[in-house]
């Protein structure tokens, strides 16, 4: 059997470089983890938006004294804006920022109401035939 040192010195050169390597991989790589888990989660948030919008049209199309009620899980990091002068978008908001908006066929009515976590709702035609009323139960 023939020994030779040159394997034994150049393998230190490789590990290192191996390392090396690898190194200026991890950011790049953690960089396209956060971006994956940021849109993840501006999905989850629109899904909760076409949830309620849908609930608003289905109760929209109905006549009066229709009255829905919905238990819905906003994710923790971000929260759906309705009402208000654009009754008929809901706004899905993350870090103060609109990170989408689903529309309405019915205005929903009052003031502008933040809908953050798990809430409960009650949605049912305005008695007036304005549009539609969303309530926290």
């Amino acid at each position: 059997m023939i020994q030779s040192r040159k394997g034994i010195i150049s393998l230190p050169i490789k590990l290192t470089v191996s390392f090396m390597i690898i190194a200026l991989m991890v950011p790049g790589i953690m960089n396209t983890v956060d971006i994956i888990n940021e849109d993840v989660e501006t999905r989850q948030l629109v899904a909760a938006a076409d949830i309620l919008g849908d609930q608003i049209d289905r109760v929209g199309s109905k006549g009066p004294g229709y009255k829905v009620s919905l238990m819905l899980d906003i994710p923790d990091h971000g929260y759906l804006e309705i009402g208000g002068a654009e009754g008929t978008a809901i706004r899905a908001m993350s870090e103060g920022h609109q990170v989408g908006r689903v529309f309405v066929s019915s205005p929903v009515t009052g003031s502008t109401m933040s809908l953050g976590g798990a809430v409960f709702l009650s949605i049912h035609n305005d008695p007036e035939g304005n549009g539609v009323v969303v309530e926290r139960l």
